[in-house]
């Protein structure tokens, strides 16, 4: 099992190389490469204009940086709150799982974090 990077979790408690927009976006541009492929796209009519330009809308939601170090959305509500409040995560917040900025998948993280916490405070 690899070990996490504790300062790759964003603020929101998800795990920045596991984020949904690195996962879609290294798909889409593994697709695209496979598609450019004149042995596949010979044979389909794949690539049409339209296609590529949503195949590079979902490539470019790849960050060149993870979330504390400044990657991501700037306008973030998550991260502008923590910020504000001086908190590495939202799971140092007494209120996290009554927050309108975090669906329920952030939540279920931030109950992982925190009992991992505690376990390693035990």
């Amino acid at each position: 099992m690899i070990k996490e990077d504790n300062n790759l979790v964003a603020y929101c408690g998800l795990y920045c190389p596991k984020c949904y927009k690195m996962k879609v976006s290294e798909a889409a541009l593994n697709l695209k490469k496979e598609l450019e492929n004149k042995h596949v796209c010979g044979k389909i009519k794949c690539l049409s204009e339209s296609f590529i330009l949503e195949l590079d809308s979902l490539i470019a939601l790849h960050c060149n940086k993870f979330c504390k170090d400044g990657g991501g959305s700037q306008d973030c509500k998550i991260r502008i709150c923590c910020i504000n409040k001086g908190y590495n995560g939202c799971w140092q917040c007494n209120d996290f799982e009554s927050c309108d900025k975090l669906s329920t998948q952030f939540i279920e993280n931030i109950k992982l974090i925190n009992n991992k916490t505690k376990e390693n405070q035990s």
